[in-house]
């Protein structure tokens, strides 16, 4: 039993490291954890009913508007969206509305026309509009050359500005775009490390129970946490929780199961644990390393928080694996052991003695 315990616990780490996506937890709109830092100024000249801000790490601009028609122009200065009474519109005919279509921009199809005259649709009933804007965040693949040459420097990069409209008013939101150099990483490493040891020679399964239930329900505030920072009602966020996290579900499932099963004495919560502890590590702790050494990350708490939940995620979840699998492998040398004993002939210590039966004596 030790034994096929032992491979289908090891094959389940392997397959949730082969799984693991390629991007980070913390991607919102594409962007994850970064030294990028977007922001705005107030809206000049000031408009009743309008409202601008910089959301999602500078991934979206979101644009509030209660009073008449706003008109915000795209790059080539046409008009792009409308937001007003009746809703909020999008020109189809704007280049911006493709380019727009993710942070990194999607092909601009061949009817787009900046010069041509609108053609409004409208895609809400609301006031509220977020919208993806190049002209905020930076495009490059590789860093600016002045941030390259100093990257320990902090330095505004480009001051940025998005045209609109109210009528015959010209409005404008203007902010910049500034390089904040991350923190070393290795306090928290050390921290990592030192939750990992301490509950790698853990001597017990129960132990392991505790750590089992700290690392899912800090796994779990992390989702949270990162599903929280976007922007938009409860829907947006539980739905981004969902989504996000739907390679994580199974770990807190079987985090919670390991915990009950374990606290009663039941050895079938012993692969339970091993596995939540390696899909924490995964799915959090590795992919979201990252944030242990930027300025900023998609995480609804202080970016120190963000740093706790990681660095608890990495040294939990790595002790859980390290420590369970050390457990079970001790047991199986054991199980080997009393194998042996009996091939030789030999009856095993704990063994039940030989059931007497009575000759029948005429």
């Amino acid at each position: 039993m030790a034994r096929r315990v032992f491979a289908v616990v090891v094959s389940a780490v392997v397959g949730l490291i082969a799984l693991a996506p390629p991007a980070s937890a913390h991607t919102v709109s594409g962007v994850g954890a970064t030294n990028w830092r977007t922001t705005i100024g107030p809206v000049s000249p000031p408009v009743p009913g309008l409202r601008v801000r910089v959301v999602e790490n500078g991934s979206r601009l979101e644009l509030v508007n209660h009073g008449p028609d706003v008109v915000v122009f795209g790059y080539q200065g046409e008009p792009y969206l409308r937001v007003g009474p009746a809703g909020v519109f999008i020109n189809t005919r704007s280049p911006a509305a493709y380019l727009n279509c993710s942070r990194t921009g999607c092909p601009v199809p061949a009817t787009a026309d900046a010069t041509a005259a609108p053609e409004w649709q409208r895609f809400s009933t609301g006031q509220t509009v977020r919208w993806h804007d190049h002209r905020i965040h930076w495009m490059g693949q590789q860093l600016p050359p002045d941030v390259a040459r100093a990257p320990g420097v902090a330095r505004t990069e480009f001051h940025w500005t998005v045209t609109m409209a109210q009528g015959a008013t010209a409005v404008a939101a203007t902010g910049a775009l500034t390089w904040v150099p991350g923190t070393s990483p290795v306090p928290w490493l050390a921290l990592a490390l030192v939750l990992a040891a301490g509950v790698a020679v853990a001597r017990s399964w129960r132990w392991l129970a505790v750590a089992a239930g700290v690392v899912t329900a800090v796994d779990f505030a992390h989702a949270v946490g990162v599903a929280w920072f976007w922007a938009g009602g409860w829907a947006v966020k539980v739905a981004q929780l969902l989504e996000g996290s739907s390679y994580q579900l199974p770990g807190w499932i079987l985090g919670a199961l390991a915990v009950r099963l374990l606290l009663r004495g039941r050895s079938r919560g012993r692969p339970a644990a091993i596995i939540a502890g390696a899909s924490a590590l995964v799915f959090t702790g590795l992919l979201d390393l990252t944030v242990l050494s930027r300025s900023e990350a998609p995480f609804a708490g202080s970016i120190g928080l963000d740093r706790v939940a990681v660095a608890a995620c990495l040294g939990l979840g790595l002790g859980l694996v390290a420590g369970g699998v050390r457990l079970l492998a001790a047991e199986r040398v054991r199980v080997d052991y009393l194998d042996d004993d009996d091939e030789d002939g030999e009856r095993a210590p704990d063994a039940a003695p030989a059931a007497v039966v009575p000759l029948a004596v005429s």
